[in-house]
């Protein structure tokens, strides 16, 4: 019997607070809000969080960061709308 060495574990990705990422798990574009060891809390223009994992994470494309872009647009017509008008 030998002593075979315990196969190594990939570090966890460091992502960037603010990076644009693509969650597959939740097929849902999102940004970067905090890393705790592999995991990941990502947000959304709306104001929703989640948890995943970064393994389940990539960087958002082109199309998707476009996206995420027409999201915030969309957030802040909705919010300035609901401002004027006093609607929520």
């Amino acid at each position: 019997m030998t002593n075979s060495p315990k196969p190594r574990t990939a570090p966890a990705a460091a992502w960037k607070r603010g990076t644009s990422v693509f969650d597959s798990g939740s097929q849902m574009v999102g940004v970067v809000h905090e890393q705790h060891g592999t995991k990941l809390i990502l947000t959304r223009p709306s104001g929703l969080r989640w948890r995943t994992r970064t393994v389940a994470v990539r960087e958002a494309n082109d199309r998707e960061k476009i996206q995420l872009a027409a999201l915030v647009k969309h957030n802040r017509n909705v919010r300035g709308l609901a401002a004027v008008t006093g609607k929520r």
